[in-house]
This record gives C-alpha cells, sequence and structure tokens, in this order.
C-alpha cells in the first residue's frame, strides 16, 4: 500500500470555510491532471505556488479552488505530494475527494502520511509519535512538548549519544581486527570512562520520563478530603471554570467529577470526589456509593490532593488517611490546607502534616489566594516548573524501556572492560546498547510497532 497514491480529507469533517485535501505518491502529477483545471499557470510547472482553478469530476465542474504542487524529496512525505483547498461544506467535500480517487488515488489509512514520512527518512519515529502528539495536544503544556520532539530536539540528542558510542566501537574493532598494532585510538581505561560517560547522559534523559509522561499522557489526579473542606471548589479553581456545584451543606458531591487541566506544567486527569466519610457516618446510599468510588479513585490516583480544612483541628480520621497516604510510595501527596480566608494562620500542624506528604500548601479556594503556590509545588514534584522544553524530553514508555536496557548494556561493558574481559565480548554488549539506542528514532524498530504507532492516527496526517 505504501507504494500506492493515496489521498485523504485533513481538515476535520463538517462545515468550514475550506477543507483540503492531501494527495501523496508517485502519481499525483496524473491525478491532479485528472480533477484540476486552471487557465493560468498549472501547480506541477510551479511547485510549491498556490495556483487557482476549477474541480472537475467526469467533465463537470464541482468547484473552483486552490491546488499546490509539491516535488518529490521537497514534500512532507517526501513523494511527489499535492494539497488541493476547496470551500468546506460536508457536500462539496465529499465530491471533491470522490474527484480525486476517480483520477486515480487511494484513500489513505491512519496516519498513512506521516508513516510515508518516516518510510522516506523525512522524520524519525520519535518526531512521528510528536506529530500524533501535537494534533491530540488539548493543553499548552502538551503542544510545548510536542513542538519541542517535532523540531528534533530528542532526536539531535539521540545522534549525538549514538555518534560517541559509534566512536568507541571503531576503538574496540580495531583491538580485535589488529591486536598486535595497537591501532585503538583509546586505551581501555578510556574505553571504559566513554561507557560511562555515555550511560550518565543516559541516565539524565531517562530521568524526563516522569515529566514527559506527565505531559504527554497526564496525571490521574484526585482530589479527597473531608465533606466541605473546599474540593469542589479547588476543582473549579483549577479548572478556572464552575464545573463542581459548592454549597455549605456536606455530601453536596455524590458522583466523580472528571476533566483535564494544564496546571503546574504538566496535564492533571483531575477527579473531584465525594467527601470521604467512615463506615457508619451517612444512610445515604447515595452518597455510600459516591464514598465508596472515592475511595477506588484514591487508590488508583498517581497524584493526591488532600484538603484539609486550616479553620479547625486536625479530625481523627484525617490523621489516619495522611499516614495511610505516606505509606503510598508511588503516589505523589500534596495536603492542601484550604480555608486561608477564614483563618489566615492555620491551626493545623503544618510541620506534622508535611512529614506524611510530599507538600503543604496554603491557600483559599474561594478567593484564589494561594493557587500559585499550589501549581509550583505541582511543578517542582514533576521537574516542570519554568520548563521551557527545549532540552529534549522522552514520555513514551517505549522510550523508557528502550534507555533502561541501553543503560543496563553499557553498564555490564564498562565493568567487563574494568575486568580485563575480552573486546570481542565487550563489543558485543556496546553493540546491543547501541542497536537499543537506535530504536529510539526507528532504526530497527519492528513493522509490527510501526504500525501500532501510526494505527493511534487520523486519517488525513
Amino acid at each position: 500500500m505504501l507504494h500506492d497514491t493515496i489521498a485523504a480529507v485533513s481538515t476535520p469533517y463538517g462545515k468550514g470555510g475550506i477543507a483540503v485535501i492531501r494527495i501523496s505518491g508517485d502519481e499525483t502529477t496524473a491525478v491532479l491532471r485528472g480533477c484540476f483545471t486552471t487557465s493560468g499557470p498549472y501547480p506541477v510547472d510551479h511547485p510549491r505556488r498556490a495556483c487557482f482553478g476549477s474541480i472537475i469530476r467526469d467533465g463537470e465542474i464541482i468547484d473552483s479552488g486552490i491546488a499546490v504542487y509539491f516535488a518529490p524529496g521537497a514534500s512532507f512525505t517526501g513523494e511527489a505530494s499535492a494539497e488541493i483547498s476547496c470551500h468546506g461544506g460536508t457536500a462539496v467535500t465529499a465530491a471533491v475527494l470522490e474527484a480525486v480517487f476517480r483520477a486515480g488515488a487511494q484513500p489513505a489509512g491512519p496516519g498513512e502520511f506521516t508513516r510515508r514520512a518516516f518510510m522516506n527518512g523525512k522524520i524519525s519515529l520519535t518526531q512521528a509519535q510528536a506529530v500524533g502528539l501535537l494534533i491530540d495536544a488539548d493543553t499548552d503544556s502538551r503542544r510545548r512538548l510536542a513542538a519541542s520532539a517535532l523540531q528534533g530536539a530528542l532526536r539531535e540528542k539521540t545522534e549525538g549519544m549514538r555518534a560517541r558510542l559509534t566512536s568507541l566501537l571503531a576503538s574496540l574493532y580495531a583491538t580485535i581486527d589488529y591486536p598486535e598494532e595497537d591501532l585503538a585510538e583509546q586505551t581501555p581505561r578510556e574505553l571504559s570512562a566513554g561507557f560511562c560517560a555515555v550511560t550518565e547522559e543516559l541516565r539524565a534523559l531517562l530521568a524526563t520520563y516522569r515529566t514527559g509522561s506527565a505531559v504527554a499522557d497526564g496525571v490521574r489526579t484526585v482530589i479527597c478530603g473531608s465533606p466541605n473542606c473546599g474540593k469542589s471548589s479547588l476543582y473549579n479553581r483549577i479548572l478556572g471554570q464552575d464545573r463542581a456545584i459548592v454549597t455549605d451543606i456536606a455530601g453536596t458531591t455524590r458522583d466523580i467529577l472528571w476533566d483535564t487541566a494544564d496546571f503546574g506544567g504538566i496535564t492533571l486527569r483531575l477527579a473531584d470526589t465525594a467527601g470521604l466519610r467512615e463506615k457508619g457516618e451517612t444512610a445515604d446510599l447515595v452518597e455510600k456509593i459516591g464514598v465508596e468510588r472515592s475511595r477506588q479513585n484514591i487508590e488508583e490516583a498517581q497524584l493526591i490532593f488532600l484538603v484539609l480544612d486550616g479553620s479547625r483541628p486536625l479530625l481523627p480520621q484525617e490523621e489516619q488517611w495522611l499516614r495511610d497516604l505516606s505509606q503510598r510510595g508511588d503516589t505523589v501527596k500534596i495536603a492542601v490546607v484550604n480555608k486561608t480566608d477564614l483563618c489566615p494562620t492555620s491551626v493545623l500542624d503544618t510541620d506534622a502534616i508535611g512529614s506524611w506528604v510530599d507538600s503543604v500548601v496554603l491557600l483559599s479556594a474561594k478567593t484564589g489566594a494561594g493557587m500559585d503556590s499550589l501549581a509550583a509545588a505541582v511543578g517542582t514534584l514533576y521537574q516542570s516548573q519554568d520548563r521551557s522544553f527545549a532540552a529534549p524530553l522522552i514520555w513514551d514508555a517505549r522510550h523508557k524501556a528502550t534507555l533502561e536496557q541501553a543503560i543496563s548494556l553499557l553498564e555490564e561493558a564498562a565493568t567487563a572492560m574494568d575486568a580485563g574481559a575480552p573486546a570481542d565480548g565487550v563489543c558485543t554488549l556496546a553493540e546491543e546498547a547501541l542497536a537499543n539506542l537506535s530504536l529510539l528514532d526507528g532504526r530497527g524498530v519492528s513493522e509490527e510497532i510501526v504500525s501500532e504507532i501510526f494505527s493511534r492516527f487520523c486519517v488525513g496526517k
């Protein structure tokens, strides 16, 4: 199918000002000539020039529009390509697409244009993934992360590490091929140090996964606490809109509310939960179900905002919740001491609370005072505060697994070199590490993985 000339609508379906139909493949010129005419300059003769003309189907003019032709090697896909812009009504868009198909193009599959760009060496696999992330971006942080990766920050970093590791391998090859000639450019000690230096670079890149995945995939975040402590007010404040009903009546929130927010430089998959109660504390069946769902979501959360009422002493059950949360080593916990508008100086022992959680923030969800501090705490814990995304980050579990394997192999190679192991054994370890590092940009990645990645894309991209 990668040898067919393909076409698809690249703009969202529905009524709009314009629609864009993209064409790519060896027969693009023939397809364009079969469906687009003009009395002026023809697109194929003037690449990258917008040419106005008529779109025809079976000899009938169905719309007027603009066509742009891109020569092989000078297009997004690397193939001969064209884009036709027509009026954006649903019927006319469908008619223009049909005209393109009748002229010889085949329907494109999900992500097939981007896949061709990858296969033709126009972009790396990480850049291709960034295209999908950019299209799906629903927060500014996700947009900036995708834009950075698309511009090649991660690709450039990977290329640099591959080049250094290749140089080390060249020295090893010389030792193996000419053991008596002393042709190696680096001594065993220097080779070991070189492996360690690349390993440290890999570790630094691996350490960005927490931030990258938090931005790209979002962090499953739960706001929890006692009834009437201000959970829904905090939920609304983070979202910047009144999504949850707020009253002074305990138990107002009975079901889980979910939304997405860009907060502290990361993407929160945010849930407002029903107020936690001890068993037997409420006889309301609906509220009981809500409380049970709250507990389940707390168990699955990656980030927990435990909201405490700063105008009154800590309740026994709240102290127990804090103790229980302190055992959750895999979860980020922030104690939000609320209602500073009622009590500017909290009556709670924030030092003691801080010993159970990762951070304590005082604020007023009602007035918004202290929200910047909460955002800063989140940014600090996820290392996203003031991040420009100019430096490369990894965000995909495949990236993480690949780097972990490369690090393990290079550590083993350095240890073997220090122990005086045979050069060919060290070389095998280093070659495997290089192969793993190459997987980041798609070199040697299986067809199954490539197909799975591009299957997530929309048609037309």
